[in-house]
């Protein structure tokens, strides 16, 4: 039986993670690496041009929804502090 190993991709960036996230990209957990959380993600081939297309503000999407998942991403970030994973 072949194993499928799942590509990913990591941030430290709140803003870039809440993005990807409205776009689609399946969230998979936040670490604490070296004390900052670390968003991981499951990759796609077209990550990079979303985070090409993130940082020069060409990204688009509903900044409501973005605030709600920036909200319950940081909250995560937050919890993980007060555990301290």
């Amino acid at each position: 039986m072949k194993t499928t190993e799942i590509k990913t991709f990591q941030t430290h960036d709140l803003y870039l993670a809440s993005a990807l996230k409205i776009c689609g990209f399946k969230f998979i957990t936040l670490k604490n690496v070296d004390g900052k959380g670390v968003f991981t993600f499951q990759d796609r081939e077209d990550r990079s041009q979303f985070v090409m297309d993130y940082y020069s503000g060409k990204l688009t999407g509903s900044l409501k929804e973005f605030s709600s998942v920036w909200a319950g991403l940081k909250s995560l970030v937050n919890e993980m502090g007060r555990r301290g994973d």
